[in-house]
């Protein structure tokens, strides 16, 4: 899901200072205008405004040092900027500006919600049962994992209402298994009896999730999967496009950013996946090309001139990813002939030791929403929003039973999850430094079918730099 901006976007430049002191200039976020709607702005007010700890500055002079000729220069910029008004998640740079951002963000993950929006271990059980119902053998895998990604975006404002900007993702992850067999019955036997004579286990009480992994899992023919992955510095899916502020007004404004993901993201290792129980690993993003845009509007719901901005805001992405060919997994091996008394059909462990070659892998649609509402009180912005995530179950174009089994882990299908979150944000331009700092922290609050992240948190750096302003 997309991050929220709250009210400061990539358009904040002068967060707060005319909050402080006797400027004349429209509203932007984080610069709480004085200066009421519709009054005439005097030429002197327009160059410069006066700071309430800098003062406003005088005509230039000869032979002045750096940092007179850099406040003078900054005073400006924020003055010019101040009048556009320019407000929430719409806001575009203005032209010749450049923006780079960096976002930091942590989570970890070792649950998940089923396909009945249950709260689950990360990964589901791996069970067997008789035909009356009665458990087998039942392992968990006890998958934990940790990471976070960074993500770097530089935007440029080609004109006032159209910007540029490219994203580029990278994660870092660190996920393992932790295998525990279950008691399958009142005996505490991790095993039913009669299935540890075929498998060739002679005491069902002591069988452990090691034990499941090395020695059951290849006589199902499934290879033995690592039990840790560690991923640093990942690059996922740079994407990049325009941004068009199509309508603004006072009190609301409204924008379109279409968008081109490159198929940069990294994909599992086959031999090493979660999404084909072959280990741990996780996609990074999705891997292949695919086309987006976003719809923005926020709308001003009521301002105390100096002092307070409340600003609604909604946002919905759609994104369309196109297939994509992937390598089949070439560990697999030739079931034990034990498996048969199992699984007399072959439909549940069918043998895929002859796979060879690529499938196709679409992933289809995903879509976003969120919305929020974000107050201004001088130089600080606080925020809150509710996001909702979907994506459609990917289709697999590959060989029948490899799709069965895939579809059997319950890791691949359609997914849905409902998330809050909070934020908080200062700009220091008040004291002349570009550079504004934003907290955020999110929380899943229902889900369908996904991975549910915990303490998730999120630190932004965002500079603001005049490269050939007007």
């Amino acid at each position: 899901m997309n991050a929220t901006r709250w009210t400061l976007t990539p358009a904040v430049l002068a967060a707060g200072l005319l909050a402080w002191g006797t400027a004349r200039a429209q509203v932007v976020p984080g610069v709480l205008s004085t200066h009421p709607e519709g009054e005439e702005v005097s030429p002197e007010e327009e160059e410069y405004f006066d700071h309430p700890i800098f003062g406003k500055p005088g005509p230039p002079k000869e032979g002045e040092g750096i940092f007179k000729r850099y406040e003078r220069y900054m005073n400006r910029q924020i003055q010019r900027v101040s009048n556009m008004d320019l407000y929430g998640v719409t806001a575009q740079l203005p032209k010749g500006y450049l923006a780079v951002k960096w976002d930091w963000g942590v989570v970890k993950a070792n649950r998940r919600y089923d396909n009945r929006r249950h709260i689950t271990p990360g990964v589901p059980p791996i069970e067997f049962s008789d035909g009356d119902g009665n458990k087998q053998v039942s392992l968990d895998l006890g998958l934990t994992g940790r990471g976070g990604g960074h993500t770097i975006q530089v935007s440029y404002g080609i004109t006032d209402p159209l910007d540029w900007y490219i994203e580029i993702p990278f994660t870092y992850m660190d996920i393992r298994f932790d295998p525990i067999a279950l008691e399958v019955d009142e005996d505490g036997n991790r095993m039913q009896p009669m299935l540890g004579k075929v498998f060739g286990i002679s005491n069902p009480k002591k069988y452990s999730g090691t034990d499941f992994l090395k020695y059951t899992l290849p006589a199902l023919g499934r290879a033995t999967p690592a039990v840790r992955y560690k991923g640093k510095w990942v690059l996922g899916n740079i994407n990049t496009g325009f941004s068009w502020n199509i309508y603004r007004t006072h009190r609301m404004s409204a924008a379109l950013t279409p968008r081109v993901y490159l198929p940069t993201g990294r994909v599992a290792d086959p031999d090493d996946s979660l999404l084909y129980g072959t280990g741990p690993e996780l996609d990074v993003s999705v891997g292949g090309w695919g086309l987006g845009f976003t719809q923005g509007y926020d709308f001003r719901i009521w301002q105390l001139p100096g002092w307070l901005d409340f600003i609604a805001s909604s946002e919905f992405t759609a994104a369309y990813w196109f297939p994509q060919k992937r390598e089949y997994p070439s560990n697999f091996v030739k079931p034990a002939p034990a498996v048969a008394q199992l699984d007399p059909t072959g439909s549940m462990f069918p043998d895929l030791s002859g796979l060879k070659g690529t499938f196709t892998y679409w992933p289809g649609w995903s879509v976003d929403w969120t919305a929020s509402l974000n107050v201004q009180i001088a130089i600080l912005a606080v925020g809150v929003g509710y996001g909702v995530h979907f994506a459609q179950e990917p289709e697999i174009h590959a060989d029948p039973g490899f799709v069965t089994m895939v579809r059997g882990l319950e890791l691949l299908g359609e997914q849905t999850y409902h998330m809050i979150q909070t934020g908080v944000s200062v700009n220091l331009l008040a004291v002349y430094v570009p550079l504004e700092i934003a907290f955020q922290y999110k929380k899943m609050v229902d889900g369908y079918n996904a991975i549910i992240f915990d303490d998730f948190y999120q630190v932004t750096f965002k500079t603001f730099i005049p490269i050939n302003p007007d």
